[in-house]
């Protein structure tokens, strides 16, 4: 079934988190290389996430699957629906009605014309789907832009000197980070710290440490 119909979009705004792991005051066991604890400050929507595959029909053949485990982010509503889409395929979303119905798949008029004419600059395309989309509510981070990722890296003793990587990201996650590379003497404390952020070693060897967060990263 299809229909098309004139609708005003509004864009949903999403919220700005800041998120640290692990949590503080844990003991936590964890390998050389690994990160010891980090802080994401990020740009957060809320999504969906497809828990069973869909097969969407057009005309009694196969247009599309949406497979288990797809991401869709609410990026625009409607008054009668909250629409997702997937940044890898834009030639179709998610429509979640208000009143509770099963969840649409929408299209939008830059999809080359192919399931109908008469589009506005408005214009939306409700399929409903043979079968019910299952998914489930989710949150996801836009590391894309307003995107900054510190951690703290374990690499390893040598004697008493403890040996840590510090390191940046800013939006595109594939950049180059920005990495410091730090030591310290466990002889003297083991209370180790950075930026605010303070670690208290409790056993260290070169293959692994044991330790837990004190206090995260201030800036």
């Amino acid at each position: 079934m299809m229909t098309s119909c004139g609708v005003k979009k509004s864009i949903v705004l999403p919220e700005t988190a800041t998120t640290f792991t692990p949590q503080l005051h844990e003991i936590i066991n964890t390998e050389i290389g690994i990160s010891l604890v980090s802080k994401e400050k990020s740009l957060k929507f809320d999504a969906i996430e497809i828990t069973k595959e869909s097969k969407i029909e057009l005309d009694n053949k196969i247009f599309k699957t949406i497979e288990v485990g797809s991401i869709f982010i609410n990026d625009y509503n409607t008054e009668k629906y909250n629409l997702y889409s997937n940044s890898s395929d834009l030639t179709l979303g998610l429509a979640i009605p208000r009143n509770g119905e099963s969840p649409l798949i929408y299209t939008s008029n830059n999809t080359d014309g192919i399931y109908t004419n008469g589009f506005s600059d408005n214009g939306i395309n409700f399929i409903s789907p043979k079968e019910k989309i299952e998914y489930i509510q989710t949150k996801v981070l836009a590391k894309e832009k307003e995107y900054f990722k510190q951690e703290f890296i374990y690499n390893g003793r040598v004697g008493d000197a403890l040996k840590f990587a510090y390191r940046e990201y800013l939006n595109d996650y594939a950049r180059p980070a920005f990495t410091q590379d730090l030591q310290y003497d466990l002889s003297e404390s083991k209370i180790i710290g950075f930026r605010g952020m303070r670690i208290e070693v409790i056993n260290a060897t070169n293959l692994e440490i044991e330790y837990k967060i004190l206090s995260y990263f201030k800036k």
